[in-house]
């Protein structure tokens, strides 16, 4: 019964002519932009500007409009682990991973192991997830991926920005650190992810999406349906039509941009290095490996205490989160603080380039994986 359950959920994605298009459109936004870089048909540092509109326009649109929606409350305490897990998951891997690099030199340490703990989730995994996924799914999908993803905003504005830019020293300049002014992870430099547009995005959407829970707040009369007035969506002239115009626009810029990095670096030097094919095999390999191993640990505990287990949904869009490549924050960290930028870049290149083969093989297998009375 396994069996035939798992190499049927595989079949299923694999004749899914949505999941190769947005695979190729993905590739091929990717190599657009490589040939525009290459052929300098765009203005110096033009990333910086894409950057600013996906992080202060595009993602915290697509934050919001994920909690605008009924809330469910048969599928509240799975939400609940689901952000949990996300939780657990970036606490392990900001302060962990650094361990699969015993070794190195402390700096190495740090870049690697954030290159390892962060991705390019919105951007890959998420997309392809939706992309595959019926029409009814979408918006579970999208608070899903939220909630999931509340960990990952939070350290890695936070905690991952103070690891980068953490000096580091070699032996042979010890007396020199001596001198330097210490830099610790301090209360007030955490309360600065805050003031991330994502994060508060992300915060007024919990809050609205949970308010629905007040008894009596349904008073808002559209159609013959009543919401309740925390849908603001539905009574804002515009909003959602805001929210879904800009929404979108992170994938393809995210993916453009991405072409243009890969077009600077030096792809043939991040295929020769054994320390980067090691990283980028954490990256797509271990760490999704890790992440499946936690969700059925959780999935069991939700079925023990509510006698329903974490959705295969919310389980393969996760997977496919998390083998998702390197996330170009990092990398930008790396160069920022000049932290091991060339071993960022490659590690950040190579992910791009094998994630094209590592994301579809995770959603095969978590998609097998989830077929199973595992999860519900």
């Amino acid at each position: 019964m396994f069996y035939s359950s798992s190499i049927k959920a595989m079949i299923d994605v694999l004749s899914n002519f949505n999941f190769w298009s947005i695979l190729i459109a993905a590739s091929f936004i990717i190599f657009i932009g490589f040939i525009f870089q290459r052929k300098k048909l765009i203005f110096a540092d033009w990333e910086k500007v894409v950057v600013k509109i996906i992080l202060y326009a595009a993602l915290p649109a697509l934050a919001l409009k994920s909690f605008l929606i009924d809330i469910n409350t048969d599928y509240i305490w799975e939400s609940i682990f689901v952000a949990i897990l996300g939780l657990i998951f970036y606490t392990s891997l900001t302060f962990g991973s650094k361990y699969f690099f015993i070794g190195k030199t402390k700096s190495i340490q740090d870049t690697l192991g954030m290159s390892v703990a962060f991705s390019s989730a919105v951007y890959f995994g998420v997309m392809i997830i939706k992309a595959i996924s019926p029409a009814d799914q979408q918006q579970s999908i999208d608070l899903y991926s939220s909630l999931f993803l509340i960990g990952f905003w939070i350290f890695m504005y936070s905690a991952a920005d103070n690891i980068m830019k953490k000096k580091r020293y070699d032996e042979n300049e010890v007396q020199n650190s001596l001198l330097a002014e210490k830099q610790k992870f301090s209360f007030m430099s955490m309360l600065k992810v805050f003031k991330n547009p994502v994060i508060i995005a992300t915060f007024i959407g919990i809050f609205l999406w949970l308010f629905q829970l007040i008894p009596g707040v349904k008073v808002i009369h559209i159609n013959n349906t009543y919401y309740s007035i925390s849908r603001i969506d539905k009574f804002i002239p515009g909003l959602n039509q805001v929210l879904g115009i800009l929404a979108p626009l992170a994938s393809p810029l995210a993916w453009f941009s991405m072409g243009a990095v890969l077009a600077k670096s030096q792809i043939k030097e991040s295929f020769q290095s054994c320390l980067v094919w090691w990283a980028t095999f954490v990256k797509n390999i271990i760490t999704p490996l890790f992440c499946v191993g936690l969700f059925i640990i959780f999935s069991l505990l939700l079925k023990i205490t509510t006698g329903k287990g974490i959705t295969s949904l919310a389980f393969v869009l996760c997977v496919a989160i998390i083998a998702s490549p390197t996330a170009n924050t990092i990398v930008g960290y790396a160069i920022i603080y000049n932290k091991e930028p060339k071993i960022a870049s490659h590690v950040g290149t190579l992910t791009i380039l094998t994630s094209i083969i590592t994301i579809p093989f995770w959603i095969l297998i978590s998609s097998a994986i989830g077929a199973t009375s595992l999860f519900s």
